[in-house]
């Protein structure tokens, strides 16, 4: 096994063993699992960068690089818009290790060599100090000393890229193994990350997956990127949200940037997100979400069912089924078991829940969540002062408003987007 750092920098002879040039650099296809190194950049004593194909070059047991011909004679190689530079573009930038769900910063790479052709692959990411050191020069010294340094590494083909060049070429072309993470480890790793690379990574989900991403993540970090992302998408983004979590980032948001993306939100969505607005941040009405699935009581069962289906198409989590009126007055309430194993033919007025246990919409924030701990429910119904349901409130938002700060970072949703 051998390491980039120990080829960067390394003497590059003639075929009369002069030293001619230095390596300054690898490239690699950036699209293959294990890439052969495919040429060497070389800084000659004299004039500019030379890029040559490894095919031009030996490696000697020394560590020093030979060519077959004299420099001047060597052809050049030049790269496409698929090779990735190691030393430009890979050491010491970000990966995402998709396997340990975690953002690490890259302090060597792994080359191994294949004698029978006399070629080198690219097949591991060194993250660990040893690697550091090995860079920095003091490996030597150390193994001197006997003191043993033990590589990290993680297999290339288990990493996901976060940098790209100045060409655009990025170490992977598909980010498919990204966006196979659940929403909680995609959280977890773009709070790892800074605003560019953020970015780089949210452009490769769709609407849903990166919505689902940003309601994880903590509230400063939902304000800072939809503030900083192009106007659209980001609109795009608060539609797949909860309306809870849309409206609570939009009324942090200065008025004319949130104005402009709910005019850009299909109308039914900035609908409820514009009546959740109109409630206080600290009362039940700020903090209760207006998806809500509803029946009639005089449907059939095997009518709610389909009902159900209907609206909860568009919908993250359904607890329960809310009973109204015409006039949207909450009637009752049942389980979904409690719907599936009912007589088909049997009205949802007969089943249901008549003692219900709901919150008004000026109730505060503490209230609901006690109310929710002491009748150990998932969501709470919430009326307006004539019985209106307006939405309800989940048990993982009365989570939020009962835990510390410090352990709202640690806990996932376990109630939602399993």
């Amino acid at each position: 096994m051998q390491y980039v750092s120990e080829l960067i920098g390394a003497p590059v002879r003639d075929p009369a063993g002069r030293v001619v040039a230095r390596v300054v650099d690898l490239l690699v296809p950036a699209d293959a699992d294990y890439p052969a190194v495919e040429a060497l950049s070389l800084k000659p004593r004299k004039g500019d960068t030379q890029i040559v194909p490894w095919s031009a070059v030996r490696v000697l047991d020394n560590g020093a690089v030979s060519l077959f011909m004299q420099l001047s004679d060597t052809p050049t190689f030049v790269p496409s818009r698929n090779e990735l530079s190691l030393a430009r573009q890979v050491l010491d930038h970000q990966i995402i290790d998709v396997n340990g769900v975690r953002v690490v910063r890259v302090n060597d790479l792994q080359i191994a060599s294949t004698p029978s052709d006399g070629s080198y692959h690219l097949v591991g990411v060194d993250i660990s100090t040893a690697g550091l050191l090995r860079r920095l020069g003091a490996g030597r010294v150390l193994g001197a000393l006997g003191v043993r340094l033990t590589p990290k590494a993680i297999a290339w083909e288990d990493i996901e890229p976060v940098e790209s060049g100045t060409a655009g070429v990025k170490l992977k072309m598909a980010h498919e193994d990204l966006a196979k993470l659940h929403p909680s480890d995609i959280a977890e790793i773009i709070s790892q990350l800074d605003q560019h690379h953020v970015h780089e990574v949210l452009e490769t989900l769709d609407d849903e997956a990166a919505a689902d991403a940003i309601q994880e993540v903590s509230p400063d970090l939902q304000l800072s990127l939809i503030r900083n992302m192009e106007p659209e998408r980001a609109a795009d983004i608060l539609e797949e949200m909860e309306p809870d979590d849309a409206a609570d980032i939009l009324g942090d948001l200065e008025p004319e940037r949130a104005q402009d993306l709910l005019s850009r939100m299909e109308a039914d969505e900035a609908d409820d997100v514009r009546e959740l607005l109109t409630y206080d941040d600290d009362s039940a009405g700020g903090l209760m979400t207006t998806d809500v699935v509803t029946v009639p009581p005089t449907a059939t069962a095997d009518e709610a069912i389909g009902l159900v289906r209907q609206q909860a198409a568009a919908m993250d989590n359904v607890y329960y089924v809310y009973v109204v009126d015409e006039g949207e007055r909450l009637l009752g309430v049942l389980s979904l078991r409690e719907l599936i194993v009912a007589e088909p033919s049997t009205p949802i007025g007969r089943v249901m829940h008549r003692e219900l246990i709901r919150g008004r919409l000026d109730d505060s924030k503490e209230e609901v969540a006690r109310i929710i701990a002491k009748y150990n429910v998932l969501a709470l119904p919430i009326v307006d002062d004539v019985g209106r349901l307006r939405g309800i409130v989940t048990v993982d938002d009365a989570m939020d408003v009962i835990l510390p700060d410090d352990w709202k970072a640690r806990l996932p949703r376990i109630y939602s987007r399993t």
